[in-house]
């Protein structure tokens, strides 16, 4: 069924748009007839070169944000096999008890590989985390395409459509502004090029809308096909309701029949089934709006979903009165007028008024908007400002049609959305520059024929020299951007991440269970359910303890690895870990706060993967704990982390190897000691052995420093197991509240670094 599905969904986004591009032959024949062989060589090499550059380098997000690598997930488990709707056979073999410590975040929505959600801490009934629409889709071209080369298909034909009817109204002219709207900004190469529902979304309202500017589609089929893709938008993400909206009101209203509007409704409609169905029965991750009550709930849960219900409520409004009006001669013969009376300097003031609302609206919607627009403007400059501008100004003109002027002022009205739900959102790195894509992308389609009109007009009228001055113009805006931060245009982010992560997996296996320390670093393995991996959760690094008491008496039976993404830890209670291999990664990223500055830079990967092995009679047993994240060794309540280094509390405890009856241990310690004024130089550690008795009283002065001491045990002393617990305590305990500092624990003791504890003699030493 998923397979079908997935199969399904493909070719309903593919076909239209095969058939969109199909529709432009008439125009692309007469302009190729028209044309000289140079500029046919440039069509050829723009279009095609364009849709070969979003194909062959497609990101490989794999430990970039939730949304991007988890989307990316889904469509691959989904294509080799994992179902909508399948429980969670790993999560299921774990303890019960155990369960709630390999979730992402327990107190959200309960996932722990961030592709599926779990019904309960208990339950390993899952479904999908998001709408799986873009995943299914991507999933059904796996036999024959890579899923993550969907969204770049998706994008090379929106990209061929917009050059087609270019080149078709403005010849070379028509190519040389389509190139200046596509690299304008990084928004079409990077995002194009990665795993965004919203990109999908807004190349199909964007291909609507270029298939519509030189040709409006209307009669049985085209009218239903452009329906269809703009209810799929909406299908892929729900944000797309909006600029969907705002391009089917102009369909409609311009239709002029009730049945043309009727085909454009009901191709709507079917666009929107996906959307319902998922919602209804597979997953609800914005709430399920198919139902009254939980709609009302949704609305009003977050800022984000009320500004798109307050869009959606005016669209309706909208659509109302354009239903009422369209159809009726006297009010469409005012509609023209008013056009004429509004053409240029009204229609101007309403282009340009969503910009002063954002500019000076007050109160806090105001800070937002101004927050989003700050964040977008990073991305756009006053290169691609200039683009718009100019291509705001064709649409300034009588001879334009009105649908354009409507929907380039529905567009710029749906910004302030946008950037509203922008404002919302932390900014956290490129990737979450996608809220911008419904809009940017339709502007774009919607600007090239009337820029490219302008332009081929300026050659006829004003003579090759003002045309070539203001195509020399447009290429240095749009090459501006790309000139200054060619990354966000060019690199792969994450390359070679795909290739790595399977050669993990293969050395992973499917039998043994492999136990990671660093919950995000286990996500490419998991969701898949072919591999018996499970990743602390973020939130859990205090159970570790019980974790480790599960892989203790796991590892008496099975085989059971440890992956640590920190130094490496030698002892556990009750058993050590071997290494067993260390793979590591350096991917190539692009780093941005917002958008432009983007610079190139790196991601490391490193994990160490140990056996856990248990502790037998006589064996050889030490501790090297390095304190720089990793919670393996640790016990008892631990102070905050400080770079490399970890605060002691008051009984704060280390596993360590006990030595037999008489046998000594040599505790050795890289530690530091920050006075919080210059009269306490110096702390005083005590170090409590597991089997009791005096501690270790080591003095710690200012600054770093190496300290080291031995502790025996009794010759008496009972018998214990071959691990124990070293507690850590000071002989004045380090309050910041004192010192004006909030928020930290009020028993703190020293820096550690890094602890050694050995048996003596006998013992096996660590190198430095």
């Amino acid at each position: 069924m998923t397979n079908l599905l997935s199969m399904g969904l493909a070719w309903a986004t593919l076909l239209p748009l095969l058939f969109l591009l199909a529709r432009t032959g008439p125009l692309l024949r007469n302009g190729w007839s028209a044309a000289k062989p140079a500029v046919r060589v440039a069509l050829v090499l723009l279009g095609l070169g364009g849709a070969t550059a979003l194909l062959a380098w497609p990101h490989e997000d794999t430990f970039a944000g939730l949304d991007v690598a988890a989307y990316r997930q889904m469509a691959h488990v989904l294509a080799d096999g994992r179902g909508l709707l399948d429980d969670d056979a790993v999560f299921a073999q774990a303890p019960e008890e155990l369960r709630r410590h390999f979730l992402y975040r327990p107190g959200g929505r309960l996932t722990r590989d961030l592709s599926f959600q779990l019904s309960s801490p208990s339950n390993p009934e899952a479904r999908p985390f998001f709408m799986p629409t873009l995943p299914l889709a991507a999933a059904g071209v796996a036999s024959w395409l890579s899923p993550d080369r969907f969204v770049p298909l998706v994008g090379a034909l929106g990209w061929l459509l917009v050059v087609a009817v270019a080149f078709g109204v403005g010849g070379g002219w028509g190519l040389l502004v389509a190139a200046a709207l596509g690299v304008m900004t990084a928004w079409p190469a990077w995002f194009l090029r990665g795993f965004y529902a919203e990109a999908v979304g807004a190349i199909l309202v964007a291909s609507v809308i270029a298939a519509a500017v030189p040709r409006p589609p209307r009669g049985v089929i085209a009218g239903p096909v452009a329906g269809f893709l703009l209810g799929l938008a909406v299908s892929f993400h729900p944000t797309l309701a909006v600029p969907a909206g705002i391009v089917a009101i102009g369909l409609m209203a311009e239709s002029r029949r009730p049945r043309h509007a009727g085909i454009i409704v009901g191709g709507l409609v079917a666009g929107l089934a996906p959307a319902w169905a998922l919602t209804r029965w597979v997953c609800q991750p914005y709430g399920d709006w198919t139902r009254w009550a939980s709609l009302r709930r949704m609305v009003f849960g977050g800022l984000e979903h009320r500004a798109i219900a307050v869009s959606l409520v005016v669209l309706a409004l909208m659509t109302c009165v354009a239903g009422w009006g369209a159809f009726r001669p006297s009010v469409c013969e005012k509609i023209r007028r008013l056009d004429a009376q509004l053409t240029p300097w009204g229609w101007l003031a309403i282009f340009l008024l969503p910009v002063l609302v954002v500019m000076f609206l007050p109160g806090s919607v105001g800070l937002l908007l101004r927050k989003g627009a700050v964040a977008t403007w990073s991305g756009v400059r006053w290169s691609g400002a200039a683009i718009i501008l100019a291509g705001m100004a064709s649409l300034l003109t009588s001879r334009r049609p009105l649908r354009e002027r409507f929907w380039f002022a529905g567009l710029a009205w749906a910004a302030c959305v946008f950037l509203f739900i922008k404002g919302v959102e932390t900014p956290v790195g490129l990737w979450s520059q996608r809220r911008f894509l419904p809009i940017l992308l339709p502007m774009i389609a919607l600007l090239a024929v009337p820029l490219a009109m302008a332009v081929k007009h300026w050659a006829a009228c004003g003579g090759r020299l003002v045309a070539w001055t203001a195509v020399a113009l447009l290429g240095v805006a749009g090459l501006w951007n790309l000139a200054h931060w060619p990354a966000a245009h060019v690199a792969v982010n994450e390359r070679g991440s795909t290739d790595w992560t399977q050669a993990v997996a293969r050395r992973l296996g499917h039998s043994r269970w492999v136990i990671f320390d660093y919950f995000p670093h286990s996500v490419p393995y998991a969701a898949g359910l072919q591999h018996r991996v499970l990743g602390l959760g973020e939130h859990a690094r205090e159970q570790w303890p019980e974790v480790a008491a599960w892989v203790g008496a796991l590892a008496q039976t099975s085989e059971v690895w440890v992956a640590t993404s920190w130094s490496p830890t030698a002892l556990e209670d009750g058993w050590r870990l071997d290494a067993v291999f260390e793979p590591t990664g350096v991917f190539s990223v692009v780093q941005a706060k917002t958008f432009y500055p983007a610079e190139r830079g790196e991601r490391h990967v490193s994990h160490l993967f140990a056996r856990a092995v248990p502790i037998g009679a006589g064996d050889g047993a030490f501790q090297d704990k390095f304190f720089d994240g990793s919670p393996i060794g640790l016990r008892g309540d631990w102070g905050p982390q400080r770079k490399q280094m970890r605060w002691t509390r008051q009984g704060s405890g280390l596993i360590g190897p006990v030595p037999a009856p008489g046998g000594s241990v040599v505790f050795s310690a890289a530690c530091e000691w920050t006075p919080p004024h210059e009269s306490w130089r110096e702390q005083m550690l005590e170090i409590h052995p597991p089997w009791g008795g005096p501690p270790l009283r080591l003095t710690v002065p200012t600054g770093e420093q190496q300290v080291e001491g031995r502790l025996v045990r009794p010759a008496d002393d009972d018998a214990r197991p071959a691990t124990g617990v070293y507690s850590f305590r000071v002989e004045k305990p380090y309050n910041p509240a004192h010192y004006h500092l909030q928020g930290y624990p009020e028993d703190l003791g020293v820096l550690l670094r890094r602890v050694m504890i050995r048996v003596e003699p006998g013992g096996v030493l660590m190198p430095n």
